[in-house]
């Protein structure tokens, strides 16, 4: 009966799934024992809106569950630019956009390793403060977008950290060093990257002067 389940899931098949809850009622209590794999995966996985609204409804716990590559739902969504699913698992609770996955990564960073750029932009506004969290290597998600050479997905990121004015996220490093400029500049034979260098220049340059402005203030202030 779980495998009718999980195809019911992947092809969206409302009436079969509703079919099977009636035959047995529990079927997803029992599937909550098992938090690895769950037909909210599936159905994200495949895209499947309507079928995912009816799992959500049922068992909301289902959303941050993480599968066996580590990941949960709005993680799978992201990557895969499933944007109304996104917006189905986001009812409950916008906090679910902050979900820490394999390596750290939360729901933007995978949209903006993929170059999901409607997706980026759904993320960022449900929830600002996901601009600001990194992996476990310390990237953000401007960094992975300019290393994986999204240059749209790039540029979105660096208007919203304009627009949000959080430009100090420019400056940040990975655990190598790195800021973005600096990732940028080590992928200069790309033209994604060169793209984006002009970009972070044109978004950034009289901003990260002002920084680099009040540093030295600071430094000197010290000193004196």
């Amino acid at each position: 009966m779980e495998s009718r389940l999980f195809d019911a899931a992947r092809c969206g098949d409302i009436s079969a799934f509703h079919s099977l809850l009636e035959e047995d009622p529990f079927l997803l209590d029992r599937l909550a024992l098992n938090p690895v794999y769950n037909p909210l995966h599936v159905s994200t996985l495949a895209g499947q809106v309507e079928i995912t609204k009816e799992i959500v409804s049922r068992k909301p716990a289902f959303t941050r569950e993480l599968n066996e590559n580590g990941f949960s739902p709005i993680h799978v969504a992201s990557a895969n630019g499933h944007i109304e699913i996104i917006r189905e698992l986001m009812r409950v609770g916008y906090d679910i956009c902050l979900l820490k996955g394999k390596d750290g990564k939360v729901p933007l960073h995978c949209a903006a390793l993929k170059g999901r750029v409607d997706v980026v932009k759904e993320l960022v506004w449900a929830c600002p403060e996901s601009l600001k969290q990194v992996t476990a290597c310390r990237e953000t998600a401007l960094h992975l977008a300019v290393k994986s050479n999204q240059i749209e997905a790039a540029r979105v990121l660096i208007e919203e950290i304009r627009r949000l004015q959080m430009m100090e996220i420019l400056n940040w490093k990975d655990t190598e060093g790195n800021t973005v400029l600096h990732q940028a500049t080590f992928n200069r034979q790309h033209e994604a990257s060169l793209l984006t260098i002009t970009f972070i220049f044109s978004y950034s340059f009289f901003h990260f002067l002002a920084y680099v402005k009040l540093n030295m203030m600071y430094s000197i202030l010290i000193v004196l």
